[in-house]
C-alpha cells in the first residue's frame, strides 16, 4: 500500500522539531547549566519521544488491524502532546521545534485514507 504524501510531510516535520527541540535544549542547558538544569530535562525527554512517535508514525505497527487513520491519529496525538510538553523547556530552539512538531502532528491526524 503506498503512504499517503501527508504522512511523509508529517514524519519529516516532525522528525526536524525533533532536531530543533533536542539540539536547543542542550545548547541552552549547556550555557546556563544552574538555573535551566530542570528545563533542559523535559525539553530533551519531550524531544526523544517526539522522534520516537515520528519513527511508529512512519512504520505505523498495528495499520494492518485497525487501518491507516486511527495508527496516524494514534502517533499524531503522542506527536502533539511532547510537542506541547517541549514548551516547557524554555529556549527558541524548542520553541521552534514544537510549533513544527504541531504543524507536523496537525498534518498527521487529518490524513484521509
Amino acid at each position: 500500500m503506498s503512504e499517503p504524501k501527508m504522512v511523509t510531510t508529517a514524519v519529516i516535520i516532525s522528525l526536524v522539531a525533533t532536531i530543533l527541540i533536542i539540539l536547543g535544549n542542550i545548547y541552552t542547558g549547556s550555557l546556563y547549566a544552574t538555573i535551566e538544569g530542570t528545563g533542559m530535562i523535559i525539553g530533551v525527554v519531550s524531544g526523544i519521544l517526539v522522534f520516537v512517535s515520528a519513527v511508529m508514525l512512519k512504520i505505523r505497527p498495528g495499520e494492518a488491524e485497525r487501518g491507516l487513520r486511527v495508527c496516524c491519529r494514534y502517533w499524531g496525538s503522542l506527536i502533539l502532546v511532547f510537542s506541547i510538553v517541549s514548551l516547557f523547556g524554555g529556549t527558541i530552539g524548542g520553541f521552534i521545534g514544537a510549533i513544527l512538531g504541531i504543524v507536523g502532528a496537525a498534518l498527521a491526524l487529518v490524513v484521509k485514507v
